[in-house]
């Protein structure tokens, strides 16, 4: 069992008899009142997340996971492709549940299978993704009014906001949690 201090992002937490992902998680002490814990959950099986309060001490049992390393093939109009490095054997998941996660990576990306009760459930993707941008406006001199950045397109088709001095052929690096530019690659 854990309580609420004892939480971290990525730990499977059992709620209502299912297994949800503490994605993320914040202290927080109102006023009034107890000290309450908010967090952003998501449900493995369904993929839905939500967003739930607990109080300050709540106890909850921790689910095991299990992680096997990968590489993310393709993904097609319905499904997502993987292979598992230790026996090069396919898995694919539905492109709906690990849409979210696969949009920051590209072909050949390793990545971790998540099994639960031995059976693969969602996937782990790194943290920081280095990639490269394939289409960037040019920056105009003077165009500072909005915050100084431009909306840029990545190899992956991915497009985010960066500074004005990214410029097409640029290798630059993302956070695959908050999905923002963080630096250019070196």
């Amino acid at each position: 069992m854990i309580s609420t201090s004892d939480f971290e992002k990525g730990i499977v937490i059992k709620i209502d008899n299912e297994a949800w992902q503490i994605i993320n998680f914040e202290f927080y002490k109102p006023g009034k009142g107890g000290a309450v814990m908010r967090t952003q959950l998501k449900n493995f099986q369904t993929g839905k997340t939500l967003e739930r309060t607990f109080r300050s001490g709540d106890k909850f049992e921790e689910i095991e996971v299990d992680y096997q390393e990968a590489l993310y093939l393709y993904a097609d109009r319905r499904s997502a492709v993987f292979q598992f490095k230790k026996n090069q054997e396919r898995i694919s998941f539905d492109l709906e549940k690990v849409q979210d996660l696969i949009k920051f990576i590209k072909e050949r990306t390793e990545v971790s299978i998540i099994f639960l009760d031995e059976k693969p459930v969602s996937i782990k993707i790194p943290i920081k993704m280095e990639l490269l941008v394939t289409e960037a406006p040019e920056a105009i001199k003077g165009n500072t009014v909005s915050g100084a950045i431009k909306t840029v397109t990545l190899e992956n088709g991915l497009k985010i906001n960066t500074p004005l001095f990214v410029k097409e052929g640029d290798r630059i690096i993302i956070n695959t949690e908050t999905g923002q530019y963080v630096e250019r690659a070196k």
